[in-house]
C-alpha cells in the first residue's frame, strides 16, 4: 500500500500570493506611522471660542527616496488633527484609511463651535466635537 503525498501546491501557491500583499500592507502602515510622527504643520485654525483647533499637516518621511514615493503613491498629501486648548488630541484623519484628505486644495473650517468640516476627494467630512462647544 502506497501513501499519498500531501498536496502542498495549493497551500504553497496561496502563501506565495498572500505573503507579498501582507508584507506590503504592513510596510505601508509602518511608513504611515513614521510619516505621521514627522508630519510638518501647515496651518492652524481655531474655533470662535478658542477652545479647539484643527491643524493641517503634511505627512513627511524626511527625504525623497523610494520608500517616500511608495508611501505618497498610496497616501493623501495632508492630514488633519483636532486638539483642545491644552493640546490633547481629540480627532485625527490620519488613520482613516478609506478616505483621502484634500487639504492641499482647500482648508478645513469650523462651521460652528463644536463642528468642523474638512475636504476629502469624495466631498466633505465632518466631526461633531461637543467638547469644543462653549455653549455646552
Amino acid at each position: 500500500m502506497s501513501a499519498r503525498p500531501p498536496h502542498l501546491l495549493p497551500w504553497l501557491t496561496t502563501a506565495l500570493l498572500v505573503l507579498p500583499m501582507v508584507c506590503t500592507a504592513g510596510y505601508y502602515l509602518y511608513l504611515k506611522g513614521v510619516a505621521g510622527r514627522n508630519a510638518r504643520e501647515l496651518a492652524v485654525d481655531w474655533n470662535a471660542s478658542r477652545r479647539c483647533s484643527i491643524t493641517t499637516y503634511a505627512p513627511s518621511l524626511g527625504e525623497q527616496s523610494i520608500r517616500s514615493r511608495f508611501f505618497h503613491f498610496f497616501s493623501a498629501s495632508t492630514l488633519f488633527r483636532v486638539h483642545d486648548k491644552e493640546g490633547h488630541l481629540l480627532r485625527s484623519s490620519e488613520w482613516l484609511l478609506w478616505q483621502t484628505e484634500a487639504g492641499d486644495s482647500e482648508a478645513p473650517r469650523w462651521v460652528s463651535e463644536g463642528r468642523v468640516v474638512y475636504p476629502t476627494t469624495q466631498g466633505y467630512e465632518q466631526w461633531e466635537l461637543p467638547e469644543c462647544d462653549a455653549g455646552r
